[in-house]
């Protein structure tokens, strides 16, 4: 059996599990280890730190702060306005990620068939390409 159908098999086992016994998989971690917590601590910090970009500029997704589908992973975006008055997202759910998120930099990617589209983004969440 391959590695990857065992971890299918442990997630379908986890999953009939958290079934059975009524509890979430999250409900059912007790304790998180070390690598979790420097990751957790990496990503706030990442976070926090805000770079100051300009138009022209190639940018990319910080480590674990992607929080859109595109630009991909690694795919430079191009910083087509940094916005002096930033937009609020007027995600009306409180339990969205985009609940009230600080959109402050348009970036420009080519999507499809080399379409060049732009979006709006929170500036924290990238770096430097």
């Amino acid at each position: 059996m391959s590695e990857q159908q065992d971890s299918s098999q442990d997630l379908i086992g986890t999953l009939i599990q958290s079934l059975q016994t009524g509890k979430s998989v999250d409900e059912e971690k007790e304790s998180y280890g070390e690598e979790y917590i420097a990751q957790l601590k990496s990503a706030c910090h990442n976070f926090l730190k805000k770079d100051a970009f300009q138009v022209g500029q190639l940018v990319k997704w910080k480590e674990n702060l992607k929080n859109r589908t595109i630009p991909y992973k690694n795919q430079p975006a191009i910083v087509v306005e940094t916005l002096a008055e930033p937009v609020v997202s007027n995600e009306e759910e409180s339990g969205s990620p985009y609940f009230r998120e600080t959109l402050d930099i348009i970036l420009g990617i080519l999507v499809d068939d080399d379409t060049f589209l732009t979006f709006y983004y929170d500036s924290r969440r990238f770096e430097a390409y």
